[in-house]
């Protein structure tokens, strides 16, 4: 970011938001001038600089609109049109607020949580009020499911020399609240292998005194005709020298069905979302990254760290199955991932599992593998004829 003409004191968490990985919005002052900073990350070597001053500034994750906030007003603007689309006055300070939707903002005040849709001329919506689990909180994210139905805020605070993750759970159809110890969390929509509809998934990590977990449940009732998704727990490593390092983020990929969770000391952990096996771990900033989002081309992560340095992670499509089998030693979990995401590099894992069940005399389920076996690498004349004979 420096390099396109960003004062590096202005990244931070309280200066720079990142929606979506369309936009990043730093807000800066030069001189005596305040200015918003919009990089489109399409053309980021073009910063557009506004003199707006505002407390807070953050672009929609879809188009050319940004959300100002000064005080207690709310104001949203539409970039390319130059024009106000929609104002409020709050009666409480705004303390954190997040796009949800492309015509959504969530609104988070010291008491309560309200949703303003951008539709029409509707005011902010009471959703929820906190639970007293994050009084004294800073409040670091705040996610829903894609339907709206499950709302979590997030927040930490610094007890006994380390730093403490509260987490409140609001569904809205059971107007119920439920408080969970927890750092970094995100949704997840997973369709099991024999469901016809995917399960809604709530991923979650957690340090505490104890150890570190991941849990990975469903919330709400299965679809109907759905069989539940079976709940995980397993353990997150952290390495002896990062005795205080915890999760700070959590995005999920929905292209590999994989979970991205990073920590403090710009650690990141994949885990496969349906056995919560744990892919891969590696070291990617040493700076802290303090922003993060679901890079869409790619259905990878994208992290601005304090450095304002950019990063992306992402999945080797060609590499990961073979990455599983040979490094992992886990050919059960490369054949599900093969079938599951339509990856190659298990084809001899298909063909061994094929041919043994041939032999076996079980051709309904060799029928099976060779029908799902990923780039139609079974779906062969030869394979054909082995059927007919």
């Amino acid at each position: 970011l420096t390099a396109v003409g960003i004062n590096a004191n202005n990244v931070s968490f309280n200066t720079l938001t990142m929606e979506s990985d369309k936009f990043i919005c730093v807000r800066e002052k030069v001189g005596e001038t305040a200015q918003v900073v919009i990089i489109d990350m399409n053309d980021s070597a073009n910063p557009i600089r506004r003199p707006i001053s505002a407390d807070s500034a953050i672009m929609n994750p879809a188009s050319k609109v940004i959300a100002l906030k000064a005080q207690k007003t709310l104001q949203i603007f539409n970039i390319e049109m130059k024009s106000k689309m929609k104002a409020h006055a709050m009666s409480e300070e705004v303390v954190f607020w997040k796009w949800i939707s492309p015509n959504t903002l969530a609104l988070v005040t010291e008491q309560s949580v309200y949703h303003w849709s951008m539709e029409g001329d509707s005011t902010p919506q009471k959703m929820f009020d906190r639970h007293a689990s994050l009084n004294g909180c800073q409040i670091i994210n705040y996610r829903t499911d894609p339907k709206q139905t499950w709302l979590l805020l997030i927040g930490i605070s610094a007890q006994h020399n380390r730093v403490v993750g509260a987490m409140h759970l609001y569904s809205v159809e059971r107007k119920c609240s439920q408080p969970i110890e927890g750092h970094a969390a995100a949704f997840a929509q997973f369709k099991m292998e024999g469901n016809a509809e995917p399960s809604n998934l709530f991923c979650f990590a957690v340090r505490t005194v104890q150890g570190a977990k991941l849990h990975i449940i469903e919330v709400g009732q299965p679809p109907v005709g759905n069989a539940p998704f079976p709940k995980k727990a397993v353990d997150v490593f952290f390495p002896p020298e990062a005795g205080n390092d915890f999760p700070v983020a959590m995005q999920v990929s929905s292209k590999y069905d994989v979970i991205y969770l990073i920590t403090k000391y710009g650690y990141i952990h994949m885990y496969d979302i349906e056995s919560a096996t744990c892919i891969f771990m590696n070291r990617i900033s040493g700076e802290t990254i303090f922003v993060t989002a679901p890079h869409e081309a790619s259905g990878g992560i994208i992290g601005v760290n304090r450095k304002g340095q950019v990063l992306s992670v992402s999945v080797e499509e060609e590499n990961i199955i073979p990455y599983i089998n040979g490094v992992l030693q886990n050919p059960e979990l490369a054949l599900r991932m093969a079938v599951r995401n339509n990856l190659s590099g298990a084809e001899d894992l298909f063909v061994r599992k094929f041919n043994l069940l041939f032999q076996n005399g079980q051709y309904a389920e060799a029928a099976k593998v060779a029908a799902n076996a990923p780039k139609g690498i079974l779906r062969t004349p030869a394979t054909i004829q082995r059927f007919q004979q």
